[in-house]
């Protein structure tokens, strides 16, 4: 077929043929008057034209048209030629309605046509109709943020309330629409999100049984922010410190506040942090005072509330006292392992203890502790040599005389435990 259309001469042929019926069709009135041509069709016939649109013509910037009959039925009264023309040609047409020196009101208006050919008559069914026209008002309304796939945020997150920019639009109609509008909405999906959700949505009216009407809204679109927290979970904050203090000053107290905070970020991140540390240098204390002192982020933690602390300090003059032998207790010991102190002496040490004297006065031998920590130490062949690390009350500092321990190990073929320096002492 594609090659017959592009054969000029086929187609000079089918302008040649469409120029004869038309011919033959203009012309058929003189043809059925030559006697045995044709039968008579000098009478006159008729076409209806069924459901034929009705448009409207008014002042579309302060008017609404909200009451028209949509459609009327057409009849074409004339020759039959010119009926067949019409058929087969379908010109252009149109029946409608002016409006455009009505106010508002119920109008009892004559409906116009035009564009129907001259040589027939044309009878338009009804021939008049009720137009209504309604002043347009303009009415601002808020604009609810209607999030999708909440359920679906990335795990451990929660959405916050969603804000609108600009918070109420614009909406120029009829009273009647006015009188459907339940709601405005604009749309966002959270699915997935993990962070703050921003989106550029469509606002779209609804009515009360939440049909979308279709109104002019001024701005058609409006920005949508959606916070979003991630998970969290209160920690206690562990106070350490660094630094000396002026050889004249010890801490009699510190008062920390708050005492715990709250971490933020990915669940498995931050589900197994117990603490956060804070460190107090002690070089930057010279009498009593408040400090504030930042919180260390622990790995994983987006966002820490509140990031700092306040300590409050109490210091008075230095003064220290000794307590003698207390034993060193050897921590994390593998468990098919059996172990004795190389030098029975290093199971205790003596220790000098530096504080105020309102704090040392209250310190006991059973307050101090000494800790030999196994996973800590070196090994050489079967030997372990473990530091020595002290604790006890936060406000003093201890110095034990023995610094460092070293034992003999061998691995129990019984699996029996794991002997304690006690245990070896008996022994020796």
């Amino acid at each position: 077929m594609d090659k017959l259309f592009n054969n000029h001469w086929f187609v000079k042929f089918v302008s040649l043929l469409i120029a004869v019926m038309l011919y033959m069709m203009v012309n058929m009135n003189n043809i059925s008057n030559q006697p045995g041509v044709l039968p008579d069709n000098n009478d006159d016939s008729s076409y209806t034209i069924k459901d034929v649109e009705v448009n409207a013509y008014y002042d579309e910037e302060n008017y609404e048209v909200v009451e028209l009959e949509e459609t009327v039925d057409v009849e074409l009264r004339g020759p039959q030629t010119s009926i067949m023309l019409f058929q087969l040609s379908r010109p252009a047409y149109e029946v409608y309605v002016d409006l455009e020196d009505r106010g508002a009101g119920v109008h009892n208006v004559r409906l116009e046509y035009r564009d129907f050919p001259a040589d027939l008559d044309v009878s338009i069914t009804p021939r008049f109709v009720s137009v209504e026209l309604q002043q347009l008002e303009t009415v601002s309304y808020p604009v609810e943020a209607e999030v999708m796939n909440k359920e679906e945020t990335a795990e451990g997150y929660t959405l916050g309330g969603a804000k609108v920019t600009p918070s109420e639009v614009d909406v120029k109609a009829s009273p009647s629409v006015h009188d459907q509008i339940a709601s405005l909405k604009a749309f966002v999906d959270a699915e997935g999100a993990d962070e703050r959700v921003e989106s550029e949505s469509e606002v779209v009216a609804y009515d009360q049984n939440g049909n979308e009407l279709d109104v002019p809204i001024n701005p058609e679109t409006v920005e949508v922010e959606v916070p979003i927290t991630s998970p969290f979970q209160k920690v206690p904050i562990n106070l350490s410190r660094e630094g000396t203090l002026p050889d004249n000053l010890s801490i009699e107290a510190l008062n920390m506040d708050p005492t715990e905070t709250t971490i933020f970020g990915p669940l498995p991140d931050i589900k197994d942090i117990s603490n956060v540390e804070a460190i107090l240098d002690l070089s930057e204390i010279e009498g009593d005072g408040l400090i504030e002192v930042d919180l260390i982020y622990p790995e994983g933690v987006e966002h820490i509330q509140p990031e700092t602390v306040e300590v409050e300090v109490e210091v008075g003059e230095r003064e220290e006292t000794a307590f003698e032998e207390i034993p060193i207790e050897v921590e994390n010991i593998p468990e098919d392992y059996s172990f004795e102190i190389t030098d029975p002496d290093q199971g205790v040490s003596d220790v000098t203890i530096y504080g105020s004297s309102a704090v040392l006065e209250n310190i006991n031998k059973e307050d101090i502790t000494l800790i030999a920590d196994w996973e800590d130490g070196e090994e050489e062949g079967n030997l372990q040599t473990l530091p020595v690390l002290s604790s006890g009350p936060s406000e003093v500092n201890i110095e034990p005389e023995v610094h460092e321990i070293e034992v003999e190990w061998s691995q129990a073929e019984d699996n029996e435990g794991t002997d304690t320096v006690e245990e070896t002492e008996e022994a020796d």
